[in-house]
């Protein structure tokens, strides 16, 4: 199948193509492929990688805009990522476009090969197809008319494995890319309204997570009950979200919390701690306050074992973060924000309202208006106009 009989073929052919990426790494990163791969494969199922002969170098070279002035030159094409995303049935509403999930791959990307390199020494390591008919223009260069039969298999086994097994409502997830999981209001025949969240390959180990933590910790109030799972698909009922648990909004879906709440997690967290676990991720856009339900806790891809005797809970990883040896051990742990003295933004003085000091000491009176006095002065700095300011903004790791 050529380039040009997919263009000629009917609309369900090229709906096959819907979600496929190319990824295009320059030669001055070819020492970090690896790395690159690795970053493709934070959000996208990898389906073939290729190192470039000349005559292909000059092909692919062809069909790429010219790279952006760098301080560093970023060489000539050097190899292929090819990658497919998860799409959802044309016409469902709620999906995020796979450009910007494309684009969010490859800015993942750019930081994890860049990430040991001077700033001033930053070259264009990575380049991406601006859309699936670009990402058919790549692979045509590379003059290997077998390359799109090989692919077509995995492409339609990954929409089967990654289909929503009940009809779609909508999907759900706002503005976060997505990269381990989709999630879908759907209709369930015996329990209406559900939230169905449905992990790709690639994610596996994070469903793992997530379903053990819904079975282990089912009994604490804040974790999502579990209707039913399959092998890659959990589902739990439709919370809805009063916005009960809010102070007031802040930048990039930030929220400062009221102290009970900040108190509720805290226990939430000690809980996990006595069980020998901890939680990263624990953010104000994965909590919700359902007006029956009360608070609950959304997302526990992220609740982790320790891989030792856990330290005393004043050192609680869930308070702290962990510790710089285990991040650089443990692949494919989140992007923390706020991360200055605590693990999670929740326990932050901008969110919680409180030091870490009379975050671990016992409730006392007048501890609201303390709590509401520090969050004003936090909203106060972080509220300039037109920038966010540094607390905000991700750590990469």
């Amino acid at each position: 199948m050529t380039l040009e009989e997919t263009r000629r073929g009917a609309p369900a052919a090229a709906d096959r193509w819907r979600g496929l990426a190319v990824f295009v790494v320059r030669s001055a990163a070819a020492p970090l492929l690896d790395e690159a791969v690795a970053g493709v494969a934070r959000g996208l199922e990898i389906l073939e990688v290729v190192v470039l002969d000349d005559a292909q170098v000059a092909r692919v070279r062809g069909t790429l805009p010219a790279p952006a002035s760098r301080p560093v030159p970023s060489g000539a094409p050097y190899a292929l990522i090819v990658a497919c995303d998860v799409v959802a049935p044309v016409g469902t509403s709620g999906v995020r476009a796979v450009a910007d999930r494309v684009a969010a791959v490859l800015d993942y990307t750019d930081k994890r090969v860049l990430r040991r390199v001077p700033p001033r020494e930053h070259y264009l390591p990575v380049q991406a197809s601006s859309s699936p008919e670009h990402a058919l223009a790549l692979l045509d260069a590379l003059g290997d008319p077998g390359i799109l039969h090989r692919i077509a298999g995995p492409v339609e086994d990954l929409g089967r494995r990654c289909a929503m097994p009940f009809p779609v409502v909508r999907m759900l997830g706002g503005t976060s890319p997505g990269f381990r999981a989709r999630v879908a209001l759907v209709h369930h025949p015996v329990h209406g309204p559900s939230v169905c969240k449905v992990f790709r390959p690639g994610a596996h180990e994070a469903y793992g997570r997530e379903l053990r933590a819904r079975l282990d910790l089912g009994d604490l109030p804040e974790v999502p009950e579990l209707l039913e799972h399959g092998p890659n698909w959990l589902l739990t009922p439709f919370y809805g979200d009063t916005g009960r648990h809010i102070v007031r909004r802040l930048p990039g879906e930030l929220a400062q919390l009221r102290p009970e709440v900040v108190r509720t997690l805290l226990r939430f967290c000690r809980d996990l701690h006595e069980r020998g676990r901890f939680v990263l991720d624990l953010s104000p856009h994965n909590l919700v306050w359902d007006e029956r339900a009360g608070l609950k806790v959304l997302d526990l891809e992220f609740v982790l074992e320790y891989p030792g005797e856990p330290p005393a809970w004043s050192d609680c990883w869930s308070l702290r973060g962990v510790p710089p040896a285990y991040r650089a051990s443990v692949e494919g742990l989140p992007d923390l924000v706020l991360t200055r003295g605590v693990g999670n933004s929740v326990f932050h003085p901008a969110i919680s309202g409180m030091r870490r000091a009379r975050l671990l000491a016992e409730p006392r009176r007048g501890e609201a208006a303390h709590s509401g006095a520090t969050q004003l002065a936090w909203f106060s700095a972080l509220g300039t106009v037109g920038r966010l300011h540094p607390a905000l903004r991700g750590k990469r790791h």
